[in-house]
């Protein structure tokens, strides 16, 4: 059996989307939103408008907007399960907010201080001195070991969000590769 140029290029097309969500990976572990690049990637294929053998377009509108939107849902989880494990373990809004810069600012230098993987360290890390710091904020502030369970909360449930966003890169992926056979 003769392989066309179009089947190729379809297969060739799935193979780039499933590095794209293996790139998406490492771009999590440097604290960068990388659930989005597998749908950046699709978006870039979708509108070049290669299409298969029987002249459909090898990956569509619904392909883009489903990987989009399931960018989307992994960094709303990635977002709440931080909240939540806080609020868990009895956090106020300051210890909220201080885990959000926390974890933003431990992103930054997470990276400039340990490239490639120090997003990721940074992200957990920051997120539980960030909540920590919060929490020991203001005039109701929590006791140290309150305000140490509030960041640890925080921490492993900024942990779990960053692992959906990494087991989301791995299923796009593996998906990628299932629609070659």
């Amino acid at each position: 059996m003769e392989i066309t140029l179009a089947e190729t290029v379809g297969g060739i097309y799935y193979l780039v989307l499933a590095l794209s969500s293996l790139l998406g990976c490492f771009l999590v572990a440097m604290g960068f939103p990388g659930q989005f690049f597998p749908g950046v990637i699709a978006a870039i294929l979708w509108l070049s408008g290669v299409s298969d053998a029987a002249g459909e377009v090898i990956i569509g509108g619904e392909v883009v907007l489903t990987l989009f939107g399931l960018g989307l849902l992994a960094e709303g989880f990635e977002f709440v399960s931080g909240l939540v494990g806080g609020k868990a373990a009895g956090s106020r809004w300051r210890g909220a907010v201080g885990g959000m810069i926390g974890g933003f600012a431990g992103a930054i230098f997470g990276n400039l201080l340990f490239p490639l993987f120090g997003g990721l360290l940074g992200i957990v890390v920051g997120t539980l001195f960030g909540a920590i710091f919060g929490e020991m904020q203001g005039e109701e502030a929590a006791g140290t070991e309150q305000a140490v369970k509030v960041g640890l909360a925080s921490a492993v449930g900024k942990a779990v969000g960053l692992v959906a966003k990494v087991a989301l890169n791995f299923a796009i992926g593996f998906w990628a590769i299932l629609q070659l056979f």
